[in-house]
């Protein structure tokens, strides 16, 4: 399968930083440029349910158990107890 060649626009800015990137990582520009923009592109197959409920069982393990009720109850004490210091100033 032939590879054609296209041409992408950026602002200089743009590109200088790909420039910066790409010899940081002692690769060409271009191969930076098509990896990059391969990686934000959408996979060709959608993920399953089972897929993305796997994924975010694994996201809430890392999540830090919180009781909510326990936060807000918290949070408006201490707004409670800045209102009153603010009331008597």
């Amino acid at each position: 399968m032939a590879i054609d060649d296209h041409t992408i626009h950026l602002k200089p800015e743009t590109f200088e930083a790909l420039e910066a990137e790409a010899t940081r990582r002692n690769v060409e520009p271009d191969a930076l440029a098509d990896q990059l923009v391969r990686e934000q592109l959408p996979t060709a197959r959608a993920k399953s349910m089972r897929e993305w409920l796997d994924e975010m069982r694994e996201l809430r393990r890392e999540m830090p158990n919180v009781d909510a009720v326990k936060l807000i109850r918290e949070g408006r004490e201490e707004l409670e107890r800045r209102t009153l210091r603010w009331r008597s100033s």
